[in-house]
């Protein structure tokens, strides 16, 4: 799944609160890959996307002084 990190990268851009199962469905539609929501699930945490209350965003990070 990592080669489609862009793609899932880009629909949550359009999109932040799009669902798992509507970017497996994107993924789906635009490869033919088949996958679980989880799976993409998985890879969005590792990447340090979080799933606030209703939208996919990535922390928020703080600049030291």
């Amino acid at each position: 799944m990592a080669p489609h990190v862009g793609f899932f990268e880009e629909l949550i851009a359009q999109d932040p609160d799009i669902t798992l199962f509507e970017l497996r469905d994107a993924l789906a539609d635009a490869t033919g890959l088949q996958v679980q929501h989880s799976a993409i699930g998985h890879l969005l945490k590792r990447l340090g996307f979080t799933h606030k209350k209703s939208h996919w965003s990535l922390p928020n990070v703080t600049v030291p002084r």
